[in-house]
Order: structure tokens, then sequence, then C-alpha cells
């Protein structure tokens, strides 16, 4: 066995064989994985899970319809009997017309959960924080109320009976404790788990490592690989990361 006595060689031997999609397909040992990929946006992640494997089979779920044409293109590259479309977002119940927040800049950062006005770590703020005009015209990009529905994932689970889901991915603005609260017992299922968890005051909510571990614990989930860390250049916090949880009883 190799020695890598110092973290300084162990890192450098680690980025020489891992990123954040190898330790995935290194987890999920089967050729045709189900995948979850609640906020599936454009399909960027869904191009990323086809690539690794082809013969996957990828449920999207996405409820803004400006991405939906992006993603149903990015769909139609590949076998269409093994993508579903769903045009709707996951929850922990179900709501015919719940409030969305979506910003101009960009739709990967629309979601549940305004926009802070006021933040103290938002870059684009601070660039221009003695502009009031600017400051203005900036807010006025954000924050554009309208209402999309959202399922729990038990309730779609119930047309695909003994599934079992090699990989969800999570990538919701806030959102995730609410996505994990909706599979109740059959999160269970699930074998690995990757989520986005921010702890910055970009948005009106916070999330910290509680808010997500209550929903891990209980389904034997463990902490594998903290996979992407989003440094703040302005104040040296840490933004947002992107972690992997490995349910240890599968």
């Amino acid at each position: 066995m190799e020695n890598f006595g110092k973290n300084e060689e162990r890192t450098e031997e680690y980025l020489k064989k891992f990123n954040k999609e190898k330790t995935l397909k290194y987890l999920i040992k089967s050729k045709n994985p189900i995948i979850f990929d609640v906020g599936a946006n454009n399909g960027s992640s869904l191009k990323i899970f086809k690539d690794y494997w082809p013969e996957s089979e990828v449920h999207c779920f996405e409820p803004q319809q400006e991405c939906w044409d992006d993603l149903q293109n990015c769909a139609d590259r590949y076998n269409k009997g093994n993508v579903y479309i769903n045009k709707f977002a996951v929850g922990n119940e179900r709501i015919k017309s719940a409030k969305f927040y979506s910003h101009d800049l960009n739709t990967g950062i629309s979601g549940f959960n305004k926009i802070n006005l006021n933040s103290n770590d938002s870059i684009e703020l601070n660039k221009i924080k003695n502009n009031d005009d600017l400051i203005n015209n900036y807010k006025d990009t954000l924050n554009h109320e309208r209402e999309v529905d959202i399922v729990p994932v038990t309730e779609y689970l119930k047309d695909f009976s003994d599934i079992k889901i090699d990989l969800l991915k999570i990538d919701t603005q806030g959102f995730e404790p609410e996505v994990l609260d909706g599979f109740r017992n059959d999160l269970s299922k699930v074998h690995v788990i990757i989520t986005e968890l921010m702890f910055y005051d970009y948005y009106e909510r916070k999330l910290s490592f509680t808010d997500i571990e209550k929903y891990m614990i209980p389904h034997n989930f463990k902490l594998y690989d903290i996979s992407h860390i989003a440094k703040n250049p302005m104040n040296g916090r840490t933004d947002w990361i992107d972690v992997i949880y490995v349910n240890e009883s599968l």
C-alpha cells in the first residue's frame, strides 16, 4: 500500500484521482443507476450523469419554465425512455401554487427563498454599495414572485414500485431540508446523496449541518465527502459546500 504521510502528499494524490464526479462514479458501481436530479435546471447535471452512466435512468425535477426547453433538448440527446422530465418542484407537502422567486441574473439561483437585499456576503451588492442607482437597478432584477407546483417524492414514487435510488442530487437554493423531508421513509431507498449546503446570507434563509443531518442520521447516512467548497473572497468565510452522504445500510 502506498504511504502518504503528509497532508500535502495525501491531497496531491487525491487531486490526481478524484473530483466530485469521479467520487460519485467510484461510489456507484451500477452501469445503469437510477438517479433523481432535484433542481435539474437546464440539464447540466443530466449531461454529466449521462456521460458517466449512459444507461442510467434519470428522473429530473425542475419547476422553472425558462429551463424546460434546454432540459428537454438535453434529454433528447439520450434515450428518451430512461429520462423523465418532471415540471414541478419536490418538497415535503403537495402545494398547487407555491411562491417561487426567480431572478434575471441566472436561473440557477432561483428558488423558494428570497435573495437577501441587505446581504453582507453578496459580492454583487458590495461592488455597488456606494451607488444607490446601481443598487436599485440590481434589486429590480431579483425576487420576481411566481407560483409553481410542489409534489412530495413519496407521492411520485407510487408510480415506481420497489424502486431503489442509486443517487439523489439536490440543488434547490436552501430548500434541501424540505426535499429530504418529503422522502419520509423512502429515504432509506437511496444509496448516495449529494446536496448543496449554504451558510452565507445571500438568501434570507441560511442552513447548517443540523438542518440536513436530522434527516440523514435516522436513515443511516454518513458524511462521506465535502466535495466542493465555495469561499468568499471578501471576508474569507465559506459561502456554500457540496456534501456527499452514503447510506451505510445499502
